[in-house]
């Protein structure tokens, strides 16, 4: 929707902010940074821009609209890097590790993620970074365009996986516990969880994190893509 057809507030109160798509966008952001996506309500969102859930619906259809917009304002303040030197490895990690961060701080926003389409201006503009990257990078074309997903769903995976459970794997004690039950794990039956239970349990959350990020632009450097594949 532009600004032309912009709904106009019918609030006539000079003690109350004109009620506004951006009004209503950033109380949402708000309260979900507070709360998360499961506990906020559009009521919750109405009530933080005093209003009545039902005018809610002349900026936003519903709840899921109103989440893709946050989602897409998220994006739009992801720390995009810029490669130096040639180095396209360097900033695409980067940038990606700042989605991430990002994502981490609306809690439960990585599930809007990887449910959405992403087609509005910030994940076009996350896009169109990475995309550049990748041609600098001199990444086949079509497996660039098939990284860019790759990499939305990496970042949201992540993003859920710390927010949901903030306490998983954190922390000396919660490690060890996990170390001792894969040490203690039937060799007959399991030699290679027994044999590796160190390093299966030993990286914590950072290292785990970078692990993938490289797996991942490793992968873009040397796997096919599919239509390249089937030239062949």
């Amino acid at each position: 929707m532009t600004a032309s057809t912009e709904p106009v507030s019918r609030r006539d109160r000079p003690a109350k902010v004109p009620l506004s798509r951006q009004l209503i966008l950033d109380a949402a952001r708000q309260l979900i940074r507070e709360r998360g996506v499961e506990a906020v309500a559009l009521r919750h969102v109405a009530a933080a821009v005093q209003t009545g859930p039902a005018s809610l619906y002349a900026y936003f259809g519903n709840r899921d609209v109103l989440l893709e917009h946050v989602l897409d304002s998220a994006y739009a303040e992801v720390q995009l890097v810029d490669a130096r030197d040639g180095a396209w490895r360097p900033a695409l990690a980067a940038t990606i590790v700042n989605t991430i961060e990002t994502l981490e701080s609306y809690p439960g926003l990585g599930a809007v993620a990887l449910g959405a389409i992403p087609t509005r201006p910030g994940a076009l503009r996350l896009a169109e970074h990475e995309l550049t990257l990748m041609e600098l990078g001199g990444i086949d074309q079509d497996a660039a365009a098939l990284g860019v997903d790759l990499i939305a769903q990496f970042a949201a995976a992540t993003a859920i996986e710390r927010t949901s459970h903030p306490d998983r794997g954190r922390g000396d004690g919660a490690r060890e516990r996990v170390k001792a039950v894969y040490g203690d794990a039937d060799p007959a039956l399991y030699p290679h969880v027994a044999k590796l239970a160190e390093a299966l349990t030993g990286p914590d959350a950072r290292a785990r994190r970078d692990f993938a990020i490289d797996a991942i632009l490793n992968g873009l450097a040397s796997t096919p893509s599919p239509s390249a594949t089937a030239r062949h």
